[in-house]
């Protein structure tokens, strides 16, 4: 390391530990101990409470306890010095922390040391409370629950003067014992964490390992973890189950809507249960159980079934190809959707309850507007992977069960239910070739085709979980557009949509022809991000999300007029017209084209309504730095 200058506020390691300079080749720099960081909840280096379980020389403290904070051991001084052993500490007449007292701010003077009653604390509040404590003197108060407890005395005089003593009953039971002593420093002379008093693991106990115990408790309502909290049965009869419970039984029980009083949990694996029978809990996709683990050949589920009539890569690739369009198609259909709710793009505090559906409902849809633009981009990065260039299509038909045709329509009911319909999860493939599945039902079949044949496909492994990623947000549309329903119900069409058809002016025809010029503009820069990837395509997709957010403001500009924007489709370069390089110079060549037509026409619309020059100014500083970065790609 170069000899430079402390910063500011540096800490310097002083014990061995930390001192220790020596790094394992692999280890992150977070496994060294200087820096090191410990954690009260579980999951980092070690449990501060653990530590802490020795915060009294000479005891043993178990804070895990809803009763109160037990005395485990006598170790040694002061309590040895008062005749106190383990005998004293029977499971029938457990000792616990009953009172403490020791300075826990910087500003507390010796003689304003207040007395903490832990009587009515549990374990763990107690142990905040020690966790406070500063170094220094500190006197604790041990004795039995007692039932009302006993007023607690005021521990700071006893505190000063550095006594302690035991008061037995006639059987020369412990009734209360007060011990004083500095607070543990936990570390030995040579800085090292005292091995004398913690054993190994003590430290590192209540970590999550094994796996089983963080597994279990981490959900929906903690903290994110790696398994449902609730699923549906295999066969789909019971929607809602508990995917931990113990009773494997069929059919399972409905899982409980509360876990009031434990009643949930009481009915799941303990935790010696999942460390032993953790193998028995399914598979889960698509938030179904699977009878049996997808990679055994006999048994398969309905969905895996299918898989006997794989697809070659040549028609996965074919299969993405027509995708790659759908995705595209959708994406502007819920956009359109989306400008056709009576609502603004950004909500005003004064907003009534009717904007505040009817907005809370267009929230909802550009939601999944995106998600089918990021759909957009997992399949062209998958057709990448296969040795395909990027497709920016748009499918006039998107083949459902009935053939649907690609429009711009308002979000009417019906047109709502076709798009509940569209994102259904059918969780399924067709047998017969011919016949038309859900869209998501298309993708499982790419899906089991992938990892099936993982041999096959180059970068088999990412293929298949780009491929997963939008099946699982297709059952997240799904459940939206279910939302979108609640937010309109029991309302009138036209009370939440406007209309889309007025006669555009002069100034309206001037936004639309952006507006278009924006949707080339987009698609070109889209297509150069997606031919660069990782190289370059990160900034540039930046620039592509800029061009997104100033096309989705002036289309609210335009839906609050009354007119709809039009998303007419450019002529797009023949895929089969050249090389790639060919391709990528026609695709850059298309979008420059667009910003040039974009920067000409912007400065018109602000003189013509001078309430839009805020948002024409911004959109020309913008439009330049989409073609700096496109100018910056000449020269890779």
């Amino acid at each position: 390391m170069p000899d430079l200058p402390a910063p500011d506020g540096k800490f310097f390691p002083r014990n061995l530990t930390a001192r220790a300079d020596y790094r394992v080749p692999g280890n992150p720099s977070g496994t060294r101990a200087e820096s090191g960081v410990d954690n009260c909840f579980p999951g980092l280096e070690f449990d501060q409470r653990n530590l802490d379980t020795g915060f009294f020389p000479g005891i043993r403290v178990d804070f895990h306890r809803d009763e109160g904070a037990r005395v485990l051991a006598f170790t040694g001084e002061p309590a040895l010095a008062q005749g106190l052993t383990d005998a004293d500490l029977s499971d029938t007449r457990p000792l616990y922390v009953r009172a403490l007292c020791g300075r826990t701010t910087v500003d507390q003077s010796e003689q304003q040391v207040p007395t903490v009653d832990c009587a009515p604390l549990s374990g763990l509040d107690v142990w905040r409370h020690v966790h406070d404590l500063l170094p220094g003197t500190v006197t604790v108060l041990l004795a039995p629950i007692a039932t009302p407890p006993p007023a607690v005395p005021d521990l700071n005089g006893t505190r000063l003067t550095g006594n302690s003593f035991v008061q037995r009953d006639a059987q020369g039971r412990v009734e209360s014992a007060v011990l004083t002593a500095p607070r543990a420093r936990y570390l030995d002379a040579d800085g090292v964490i005292d091995p004398e008093v913690y054993r190994p693991g003590e430290l590192t106990r209540s970590l999550c390992a094994p796996w089983q115990y963080d597994f279990r408790d981490c959900g929906c309502f903690y903290w994110a973890a790696s398994k449902p909290d609730v699923t549906s049965s295999a066969d789909g009869s019971v929607p809602e189950v508990n995917f931990l419970r113990a009773d494997r039984g069929t059919p399972p029980a409905p899982d409980l809507s509360s876990d009031q009083g434990g009643r949930r949990t009481a009915l799941e694996f303990t935790y010696p249960q999942l460390i032993r029978d953790w193998q028995v809990l399914p598979v889960v996709l698509d938030d179904r159980e699977q009878e049996e683990p997808v990679s055994t050949p006999r048994a398969m589920p309905a969905a895996v079934a299918a898989a006997r009539d794989l697809m070659s890569p040549e028609d996965v690739a074919k299969e993405l190809t027509k995708l790659a369009g759908v995705e595209h198609a959708l994406c502007v259909e819920y956009l359109y959707a989306h400008y056709s709710l009576n609502a603004p793009q950004f909500l005003p505090r004064s907003a009534d309850e009717l904007t505040r559906r009817a907005h809370a409902a267009g929230q909802e849809v550009f939601a999944v507007a995106i998600d089918e633009m990021r759909h957009l981009r997992w399949v062209n990065e998958a057709l990448a992977m296969l040795g395909r260039q990027p497709v920016l299509d748009r499918a006039t038909v998107i083949d459902r069960e009935i053939d649907h045709e690609f429009g711009l329509e308002r979000l009417t009911r019906d047109r709502l239910q076709w798009f509940v319909d569209v994102e259904a999860p059918s969780r399924h493939v067709a047998d017969d070739p011919d016949d038309p599945v859900g869209l998501d039902g298309m993708y499982v079949k790419l899906h089991m085709s992938v990892v099936q044949q993982l041999d096959l496909f180059p970068q088999g492994d990412r293929l298949a979980h780009l491929i997963k990623l939008i099946i699982d947000e297709g059952g997240d549309h799904y459940r939206r557009f279910l939302a979108v329903q609640d937010h309109l119900a029991g309302l009138q069409e036209n009370q939440y949509l406007r209309r889309l058809d007025a006669q555009a002016d002069a100034a309206e025809t001037e936004l639309l022809d952006i507006s278009d010029q924006y949707y080339v503009l987009l698609l070109g820069t889209l297509r150069a991000s997606l031919e660069l990837f990782d190289s370059a395509g990160g900034a540039l997709m930046a620039q592509t999300r800029l061009v997104m957010t100033n096309l989705q403001e002036l289309h609210h500009v335009l839906a609050g007029r009354g007119v709809g924007p039009r998303f007419t489709m450019p002529v797009l370069p023949d895929q089969d017209g050249g090389t790639p390089a060919e391709m990528s110079t026609a695709y850059r060549q298309l979008a420059r084209d667009a910003a040039a037509t974009v920067t000409a026409t912007l400065p018109a619309v602000a003189r013509r309504d001078g309430r839009l020059r805020p948002m024409v100014l911004r959109h020309m500083t913008d439009v330049e730095a989409v073609l700096a970065a496109l100018t910056a790609l000449d020269g890779r």
